[in-house]
């Protein structure tokens, strides 16, 4: 588990980068010099992209996590498995955009009436999930030789820098609207290159023919069913995150989806630990998994529930505690501080999920590797069906109410799976601490008096009570011994900083 925090650190310090630029992006840049409907637009553009993607890329990130231990040998390049892993989402990018453009009328259709601004630039999100089926199979051949920060930090901090100066830009005045867009698309594009530069400056970009003495008949094919049934599963996965505000902005507008899209947004800065954690946890417990070590698995499972619920409850104690006060200082605040209850439901759900751990790659990378997508597709369209019961009743809070119940249930039959086939549950009494914990320090938040807000009151209570709560949950957990490797993580800077 040590390797496991170390280099969750590494690809976290990225992330949390990206937090900060994408903090700059939505409380200034973004609302600042774009329109509510401008924004929705060059979200709704990026998220469908992702989307896409999904089952664009055929499989591929989840053949590479899951077959790569049969290639792996520097000397023999690999065996030539990375030529294989570029080629079939090759064929999957030309099925994609064939099929896209034939449902461009469905899409016309469907968008003509509430949100008539998406019809001009919707075709670029071709090119967009293209170039997203290549970042994140790029992703997938460094995160199986064992790099993640660089990769991490492309995706959350250079994309995402961009995407704040492609949009100031546009903000002064210097571009059109038009060709900010253009030029955000050709900043994904460069992302894949640097990408492909990083792989050929570790030596790893190997191409040659795939061994076919490893990549026989019999397992090209087991490869292709595991890439075609996971798919499914990404595909679930992704309509679960980006569906409702796609349906938001149909039927309901832009700037509905606008609302939803930041709230969810803010949402979402909980769920940045565990990304961390997963992607260098999968190689470990795939091989866990492999051997039939169940021990292990129990305790990766426990140790990552345990540290997400630590990283994601103290945010979320933060964003909730100081929310009036984040929508206070964000422009155009009086309008966005309509989904202060999006960000409730969703936050909540997604302190949830993050405490029940590793579940969904358990199941993945196990032999129930099935059910993994069973569950998820079943969920998907649960939360559909919800959306678009509770939409037109409700608007986007309908939408927060649909996600929020769809991800909890999803999350609950998750956990009982994997604890009926592998006896590994998530929960231990440390679990419980760490939840009082929240709840006390969450209560005394409400010591803090009234205050008639300005910018200035504002952002100095948000920065001292966020800094109180931080400083004091730190001390509890510990003081608690609540955490093994936070612990450890805090002796070795004491030994190294403070001799």
């Amino acid at each position: 588990m040590g390797i496991v925090v170390r280099q969750s650190l590494k690809a976290g310090l990225g992330s949390y980068i990206g937090v900060g630029i994408g903090i700059v992006n939505v409380m200034y840049v973004s609302t600042k010099f774009l329109s509510v409907e401008q924004y929705a637009l060059s979200r709704l553009l990026f998220e469908n992209s992702l989307l896409f993607s999904a089952f664009a890329h055929l499989g591929t990130p989840f053949i590479a996590d899951k077959f790569f231990s049969l290639f792996r040998d520097d000397e023999e390049k690999h065996n030539g498995i990375l030529p294989f892993l570029l080629f079939l989402p090759f064929v999957g990018a030309l099925l994609f955009a064939t099929i896209y453009l034939l449902f461009t009328p469905a899409i016309h259709a469907y968008y003509a009436e509430k949100s008539p601004m998406l019809l001009k630039y919707h075709f670029l999100v071709i090119p967009l999930t293209i170039f997203w089926i290549y970042i994140t199979v790029l992703e997938a051949y460094c995160r199986n030789n064992a790099r993640i920060a660089v990769p991490s930090f492309i995706r959350e901090v250079y994309l995402k820098l961009a995407n704040v100066l492609l949009i100031f830009t546009f903000g002064i005045g210097w571009l059109s609207f038009d060709t900010m867009l253009y030029l955000l698309i050709a900043s994904y594009g460069l992302g894949v290159l640097i990408l492909i530069g990083y792989i050929r400056s570790l030596g790893k970009w190997y191409w040659k023919f795939p061994n076919r003495t490893i990549l026989t008949s019999m397992t090209m094919r087991q490869m292709l069913a595991y890439g075609g049934f996971t798919l499914l599963g990404g595909i679930g996965v992704n309509l679960m995150l980006f569906i409702d505000r796609s349906m938001v902005a149909g039927e309901r507008g832009l700037v509905s989806a606008g609302i939803f899209i930041i709230a969810s947004y803010i949402a979402s800065i909980i769920e940045i630990p565990r990304k961390a954690i997963a992607q260098i946890s999968i190689p470990l417990l795939a091989s866990s998994l492999t051997k039939g070590d169940f021990g292990h698995v129990r305790t990766m499972n426990q140790k990552s529930a345990l540290n997400q619920l630590i990283a994601g409850g103290v945010v979320f104690l933060l964003i909730w505690a100081s929310i009036d006060d984040i929508f206070f200082l964000l422009p155009k605040g009086d309008t966005y501080s309509e989904g202060k209850y999006v960000v409730l439901f969703l936050a909540m759900v997604k302190v949830f999920d993050i405490a029940t751990g590793l579940n969904t790659e358990i199941i993945l990378y196990s032999k129930f590797f099935r059910f993994a997508t069973l569950f998820i597709v079943a969920s998907a369209i649960i939360g559909f069906l919800l959306n678009l019961w509770l939409i037109p009743l409700y608007g986007f809070l309908g939408a927060a109410i649909a996600t929020a119940f769809t991800t909890f249930v999803y999350s609950m039959v998750r956990m009982l799976f994997v604890w009926k086939k592998f006896g590994v549950l998530p929960f231990t009494n440390k679990t419980l601490q760490v939840t009082v914990i929240l709840v006390i320090l969450y209560a005394l938040t409400f010591l803090v008096p009234d205050y008639t807000r300005t910018v200035f009151s504002a952002m100095m209570v948000l920065v001292l009570r966020s800094g109180v709560l931080v400083i004091l949950f730190a001390t509890f957990i510990i003081r608690m011994q609540v955490s093994v490797e936070i612990n450890e993580l805090v002796l070795s800077f004491q030994r190294k900083w403070l001799k």
